[in-house]
């Protein structure tokens, strides 16, 4: 999962997309005036391609046995590409430099630029019964009314990751981030993520802030001076390497994505370790930043019934689960509950709040698209952060 992370690592950070031909919105979820290139989805009724498939993804970003298995059910061919940031792959996706059927893992503040660069097409729902299985925030999400061009595939969440033998969880739970500001105890040994958007959220939350995507520069300012008394206090790393530090013991207390949790504990403890050393805290429905990873078909695409059969595919809860044991991103189904999930030993009964519920999802914060300006005061912040200015 090393490219997904640092995908996420770069994701959000990025500007705007210029030179592309994907218009530039001011906000997530608006609209340039008269710019959207209307596109349809495909006619009911119609039998699936002979393929092949063609795939644009994260690398190992989908379990290699449930594309082994749809290839045998559907007796094809299945091609995957690699990009490994946002940019990237709207850039080669505009341009025409790839050729897929499927955008695997769109970031819900991008697509509106896919939609209004007429990049991907609407969906036929009709191909996608399994999408009654999906989350009930996700038929409607805000990034995509009515769920008209997409379906979730993953979803993420942002909070500490600890390890429980050397601080108590009760009290990481009372603290909660004053843990990571109060932490000089493991001074060297704590680190928050190399996001700049995430960052600068958890300092506003920090502050009881739950304003995530301001430009204000004042406001900036001060979540600035907030990192910089944690940084010195705690000596704070900046990476993306959680998954692995936490069960090694390199790090004892991070900022960190619950997924890298979920796979901490499959992959990353020391032979006779037990998960139980693995601890993980987000704060409350309302003030904890949860995303998800979107999959859609492209306009251009060569086998459009063949894509809707593959999403289709991946939103059935067998398939699903059988993804989620590989990836350790969790699908956005209503049957992946935590009580599901650890009662089939997929997650650590410790890390249950590594599995955001029904209401964390539906009140949860999301980061939106800032504008060059907006995006240019973060990288400075960001910049005198990292230096250690």
């Amino acid at each position: 999962m090393t490219s997904r992370r640092q995908f996420l690592a770069n994701s959000v950070r990025v500007g705007a997309l210029l030179g592309v031909g994907v218009p530039l919105l001011q906000a997530c979820g608006g609209s340039a005036a008269g710019s959207r290139k209307v596109t349809k989805g495909i006619a009911d009724g119609l039998s699936p391609e002979k393929g092949p498939l063609r795939i644009f993804n994260y690398a190992d970003y989908v379990n290699p046995d449930v594309i082994a298995a749809f290839e045998k059910d559907f007796g094809v061919k299945v091609e995957i590409t690699t990009f490994n940031s946002n940019s990237e792959a709207l850039a080669k996706l505009a341009s025409g430099a790839v050729k897929a059927d499927i955008h695997h893992s769109m970031f819900p503040s991008s697509i509106n630029r896919l939609i209004e660069g007429g990049l991907v097409q609407p969906l036929n729902k009709s191909y996608l019964p399994n999408f009654a299985n999906v989350v009930p925030t996700f038929v409607d999400p805000w990034y995509d009314p009515k769920a008209t061009y997409s379906v979730p595939y993953t979803l993420y969440s942002t909070g500490l990751g600890y390890r429980t033998d050397r601080i108590d969880p009760a009290t990481v739970e009372a603290q909660g981030w004053n843990a990571l500001w109060g932490a000089s105890a493991f001074k060297g040994q704590v680190s928050v993520l190399d996001d700049t958007r995430e960052v600068f959220a958890m300092a506003y939350l920090h502050q009881g802030l739950t304003d995530i995507n301001s430009v204000d520069p004042k406001v900036i300012d001060a979540a600035l001076a907030d990192l910089r008394t944690m940084r010195d206090a705690v000596n704070a790393k900046v990476n993306i390497e959680a998954y692995k530090d936490i069960p090694e013991g390199v790090t004892t207390i991070a900022q960190t994505w619950s997924a890298d949790l979920v796979n901490a504990a499959a992959s990353f403890l020391p032979q006779g370790t037990d998960a139980s050393v693995l601890g993980f805290w987000h704060p409350p429905a309302g003030k904890y930043v949860v995303n998800n990873d979107a999959i859609g078909v492209t306009t251009n695409a060569e086998h459009p019934v063949l894509a809707l059969a593959y999403i289709n595919y991946l939103l059935d809860e067998t398939n699903a689960e059988t993804n989620f044991s590989w990836t350790g991103y969790l699908p956005a189904l209503k049957k992946m509950s935590a009580d599901y999930v650890i009662g089939k030993g997929l997650v650590p009964p410790n890390l249950k709040q590594c599995i955001p519920t029904a209401e964390e999802i539906t009140k949860g914060l999301s980061f939106t698209q800032l504008g060059p300006d907006g995006d240019a005061l973060y990288d400075a912040a960001w910049s005198k952060f990292t230096s250690g200015a």
